[in-house]
């Protein structure tokens, strides 16, 4: 019980200090960034190696694997913001721009705790579908598993993340969100949500959710999304809603964590290499047949010849 308190009061804490100081500091995203979220992100990595949930035992070559991907978030944040600032002025609410829709159905409207809302759920709805489609849609996988080819979760490789994946993950959501026609300072608070609570999903603490966890995507329930046996690998969300709807939600009795954790089949693939995440996506066939090459020789004759019949999906797909 102890654990379980502690557990809720550290996310109603960290996301009610984040609504605060997103308003206190007058909704600027940039001192957001620096004045909470950076500390939030310390005392993320602090919990970590203060309150495991795992041994912080990292293999050889991850921990600078997962700095340089750390490193390329910042620099795919910095080169985007101005389309974030284009969108959040002349590409925002464009159905009641042009007037195909009256702007009495714009969700600015609506009171100020009701736009978050609206952002915050909408943008979670997206961030489901273009996470399913990650995973499921081969072009789209390809990309993505660079961030499950991890063994371990850690708020480190949360950012493990290739940059079209990274890109394509979070515009397509705020594009959609900013659509709603709620205000640029309910979108802002909204993130701030999302990232206090997206920070938690990879967190190396013991925590102990308990009945939250079928309503936020905490660490003990995304250990199941990072799964090697696709069928665990679920939960793409982090306002759980969706994977509910959806026939998505993994979360088995009696169980903490899945066996594994990493790519189904990671063979030759680069588990900590960031070059050579970077440019898998684009060398992705000449990696599947080195696998096969691989198997067909380790197979006896009469049964080499059912080799490379299985979908290329199918072999890389992590079970993420």
């Amino acid at each position: 019980m102890r654990k379980l308190m502690l557990s809720w009061a550290f996310i109603g804490i960290a996301v009610a200090l984040g609504i605060w100081a997103t308003v206190v500091l007058d909704y600027d995203q940039n001192k957001v960034v620096m004045y909470f979220l950076v500390p939030y992100f310390a005392l993320a990595t602090l919990m970590q190696y203060i309150w495991p949930e795992q041994p912080n035992q990292f293999e050889k070559g991850e921990v600078l694997t997962d700095i340089y991907n750390n490193i390329g978030l910042l620099v795919v944040t910095a080169m985007q913001g101005g389309l974030v600032h284009l969108m959040s002025s002349a590409g925002a609410g464009l159905l009641f721009q042009h007037g195909i829709v009256d702007d009495r159905f714009a969700a600015h409207h609506l009171p100020f705790w009701a736009q978050v809302l609206v952002a915050w759920w909408v943008f979670d709805f997206m961030f489901y579908v273009t996470h399913r489609m990650a995973h499921e849609v081969d072009w789209f996988w390809r990309f993505h598993s660079v961030h499950h080819c991890a063994h371990r979760l850690s708020f480190l490789n949360a950012s493990r993340v290739h940059p079209v994946d990274l890109v394509w993950r979070r515009l397509v959501p705020l594009f959609v969100a900013y659509q709603t026609g709620v205000t640029p300072e309910a979108i802002i608070v909204a993130n701030t949500i999302g990232a206090t609570l997206a920070a938690i999903t990879h967190m190396n603490v013991d925590f102990n959710f308990g009945p939250l966890n079928y309503l936020i995507g905490t660490n003990q329930i995304h250990r199941w999304h990072h799964s090697d046996k696709i069928e665990e690998a679920k939960n793409f969300s982090v306002v759980m809603l969706w994977d509910h709807l959806f026939g998505t939600f993994v979360y088995p009795a009696g169980r903490t964590r899945p066996a594994k954790m990493g790519l189904f089949n990671e063979l030759y693939y680069p588990l900590h290499n960031y070059w050579g995440q970077l440019i898998i996506p684009f060398t992705w066939k000449r990696w599947k047949a080195r696998q096969a090459a691989a198997e067909q020789q380790q197979l006896p004759p009469q049964a080499s010849a059912s080799v490379g019949t299985v979908p290329a999906q199918g072999s890389a797909h992590p079970a993420a």
